[in-house]
């Protein structure tokens, strides 16, 4: 179906194709069943109407005679009165019974001929080849005989039939374009309403945990759908809410151990245990710490969002890692864009950014340069390392959680700090992927949408 079309009677599968359709088909049949009963009534009335036109037409004539005239006043040699193709013949008898103008039963006797004038009287008798006839009585005893001819009882009668029809097809057809108009305007109206009801709905977020539908212009059969839609809402935000009061307890619970534990093992005094102890202390805190950050990106709603700049967050991550780099021997630099304006949560694209500087911090070779590239359009990142790389076989699946490379494997990662940073691309409508640095080495990007 062309677009216009579409537009006019909606898709496949919407209300408003489905009240089209619906309608045609109750237009079809209400047209089937009109020329039915239109039929029925033509062919039920027939006779009477052919009765009425012979009485009518039989009456002209006998106006017309004149009986002090040569032939009752009336032109024998008309085509009418000897019948050639006309739809009907006119025969003039006089008070014999017999013909005077007009050719009709003039080959019967004319005892058999005065019968049957005489039951021609009252109501239409039939003759051969399911003709009809009917009499009237003209001045002076003269009787007026007109038939119809054969096409009129064969198709002249369907021509008629046709003729009806058509006078009330007409009507039909003005009748169903108001009617389909009238309903493709209603299913409009009912359909606003709904549009405005799924905008809601795009709002509905974890970070906006309080928007309900509105049923104000609704349909009163779709207040219980949207009472039932609420009543889902107000459980999800119910269970959103003890996710997190039960991520602020575990933050709570745990991180006071984890401190008293760090207490507990620098008072060991086998240096070798200690630095063991505090290395496999300091990858469960940081464990600990990415699947909050995990769960607080998964969370992430469009009401926190805010404007940023980017090059803004790369400078102060630069500044806040800058020490690591020093210690490790290698050095971080901040290009590109001067201002890259975009629309985000600062906190959580500060994670994401600093999730892939610190995997290039310790994949990267020492006296190697991690550089930060701004992106101003579209807004985003570049992460340029000169690490190993990421295998072409792990590109598809390097944000997937859990799934932890060769590399990141072996120094006891465990495959959450990439999908951290895809989830907060993903709260964030933007998209990450990572490619090879010519030279070696990799290319981490992140884009997010146009402010």
């Amino acid at each position: 179906m062309t677009p216009v079309l579409t537009r006019i009677f909606g898709d496949r599968g919407s209300l408003l194709r489905s009240i089209v359709v619906n309608v045609s088909l109750a237009l079809l049949g209400c047209v089937i069943l009109a020329t039915s009963i239109i039929a029925w009534e033509f062919y039920e009335h027939l006779q009477e109407r052919t009765a009425l036109d012979l009485r009518q037409e039989a009456q002209e004539i006998a106006q017309q005679i004149r009986t002090d005239a040569p032939d009752l006043g009336l032109t024998s040699g008309a085509l009418r009165f000897r019948g050639d193709k006309g739809v009907y013949r006119y025969t003039v008898f006089d008070r014999d019974m017999t013909p005077v103008v007009g050719g009709e039963l003039a080959e019967m006797p004319k005892d058999a001929r005065q019968r049957l004038l005489s039951q021609a009287t009252s109501a239409p008798l039939k003759l051969g080849d399911n003709r009809m006839a009917l009499t009237v009585q003209g001045p002076e005893d003269t009787t007026v005989l007109v038939s119809t001819e054969t096409p009129k009882s064969g198709w002249g009668q369907v021509k008629s039939l046709l003729y009806e029809l058509g006078e009330q097809v007409a009507w039909l057809a003005f009748g169903a374009v108001i009617l389909m108009a009238a309903a493709i305007a209603t299913a409009r109206r009912i359909q606003a309403p709904l549009r405005k009801t799924a905008e809601q709905l795009k709002a509905v977020a974890p970070g906006t945990p309080d928007i309900r539908l509105g049923k104000a212009d609704l349909p009163t059969e779709f207040a219980p759908f949207v009472a039932s839609v609420n009543a889902a809402l107000d459980r999800l935000e119910e269970g959103y809410q003890a996710q997190r009061d039960f991520s602020s307890n575990v933050a709570h619970e745990v991180r006071t151990p984890l401190a008293v534990l760090r207490s507990t093992i620098e008072l060991v005094e086998n240096t070798t245990l200690r630095n063991d102890l505090l290395e496999d202390l300091e990858r469960l805190d940081r464990l600990f710490s990415q699947l909050i950050e995990l769960a607080r990106a998964d969370a992430a709603g469009e009401r926190a969002m805010t404007t940023v700049d980017l090059n803004r967050i790369a400078i102060d991550l630069a500044a806040e890692e800058s020490l690591r780099a020093l210690r490790q021997n290698r050095s971080l630099a901040v290009t590109g864009a001067g201002t890259a304006p975009a629309i985000g949560h600062a906190g959580l694209l500060n994670v994401a950014l600093g999730n892939l500087v610190r995997n290039a911090l310790a994949h990267s070779p020492e006296g190697t340069e991690i550089e930060i590239e701004v992106l101003a359009s579209p807004p985003g990142w570049r992460v340029y390392d000169r690490g190993p790389g990421v295998p072409d076989d792990m590109k598809p699946v390097i944000f997937d959680r859990f799934e932890r490379g060769k590399t990141n494997a072996h120094e006891g990662g465990v495959g959450i700090g990439l999908s951290i940073v895809w989830a907060v691309m993903q709260a964030h409508g933007g998209h990450c992927r990572v490619e090879d640095r010519k030279g070696g080495g990799a290319v981490f990007t992140l884009e997010l949408p146009e402010a």
